[in-house]
């Protein structure tokens, strides 16, 4: 998969930009604030209709404008196509491929990226929500599967929680939660026992030796030790009766992926509390390697590749050893401050970055 164009409008702090891209390496330099990662998130926000960023719509329109418009040309399995990413403040947004409108979840059928960079450190530092985000952005490219049911689940989670604030019989809601939630929780467990492996061998390369694992948290108690889809609904039903005279009292759904949660240790001690911003930040690049190489072993896609600041804690063995570890991309982008690694400089083409405008260098 090769996005051979770029042009936005009003996205971020660029209010007009066209360029061509090389179908290998890609380098964004420039000083902070250049807008650098705003062009790595445009290139996501095509690709997935959303920001890796977790940013809401209107906060990725330029400041002085009321909407944004993303447009690239992009080439996959030897065919081209024009796609097209709109927002308009206080409207939906559009999503066109060759200039037919199409849902978001198209995206996910016909695309994939993945993202590297700072925020990545939330994963295993942030919120619960950090974590359920990450999971729901490559979960829903990895299994088409997982992506139907957590939005059947987003939408009977928000019918039930009216519900409840409007004490009406919210039985028939708690038997389609259960459907679709048993199907989310399954799929979490699948996926995340299938990168813990690769996380904790790519963390042993990185960090020389030292130790990651990682431990999926679900709210439906025992549903992480099910092995069928069966025991999960069980589980998931017993649990919901015992809160149901608590979730009256509260109003709201009180259990459910919705409320799910991952662990990660580093040496068997819990990251968020024990480990170094940099065993942190080591052991998210470890963990987006691993989906990144599940991705495209599942989709047959060499997902885009989008790195943000990756070698400014890395030396340059260490550099090198982690461009390694994402072997046989397609199409690379990565931003930098410093000067980037030789070996990749030698490979593509540099841009820099300056104040919302880029200027080709090689």
């Amino acid at each position: 998969m090769i996005i051979n164009s770029l042009s936005l409008t009003n996205f971020r702090n660029f209010e007009n930009l066209k360029t061509d891209f090389s179908d290998s390496v890609n380098i964004f330099y420039g000083k902070n604030g250049s807008g650098k990662t705003n062009l790595l998130e445009a290139i996501f926000v095509l690709c997935l209709g959303r920001s890796h960023r977790a940013a809401s719509e209107t906060v990725l329109v330029h400041n002085d404008y009321d909407f944004y418009r993303i447009e690239g040309n992009l080439t996959q399995d030897d065919v081209t196509v024009e796609l097209a990413v709109a927002y308009q403040k206080h409207s939906r947004k559009k999503i066109t491929l060759d200039q037919v409108a199409i849902k978001t979840s198209e995206l996910y059928d016909n695309f994939c990226a993945v993202a590297v960079g700072p925020e990545d450190s939330e994963i295993l530092a942030g919120s619960p929500s950090a974590r359920r985000t990450f999971i729901d952005i490559y979960l829903s490219q990895y299994s088409k599967r997982y992506l139907r049911f957590l939005t059947d689940y987003q939408k009977v989670l928000q019918q039930k929680n009216a519900g409840l604030k409007n004490r009406l019989d919210i039985s028939a809601y708690n038997e389609m939660l259960i459907l679709t939630g048993s199907e989310i929780i399954l799929l979490r467990k699948q996926f995340l026992e299938a990168i813990k492996n690769e996380t904790k061998e790519n963390y042993q390369k990185i960090a020389s030796g030292s130790d990651f694992s990682l431990e999926y948290k679900p709210s439906v108690k025992n549903s992480d030790m099910a092995e069928s889809l069966e025991q999960i609904q069980t589980a998931f039903r017993e649990i919901l009766e015992n809160y149901k005279m608590k979730e009256s009292v509260m109003e709201r759904s009180l259990v459910g992926p919705h409320l799910d949660d991952i662990s990660f240790y580093i040496n068997a001690l819990p990251a968020r509390n024990y480990g170094s911003q940099g065993e942190i930040r080591t052991a998210a690049l470890s963990l987006k390697l691993a989906v990144y190489k599940l991705i495209k072993e599942k989709r047959k896609i060499t997902p885009l590749l989008l790195l943000d600041e990756i070698f400014a804690e890395l030396d340059l063995g260490r550099s090198e050893q982690l461009i390694n570890l994402f072997a046989n991309f397609d199409q690379l982008f990565l931003t930098t401050a410093v000067e980037p690694p030789e070996f990749l400089k030698s490979t593509g083409k540099s841009f820099l970055i300056d104040d919302g405008k880029i200027i080709d260098k090689e």
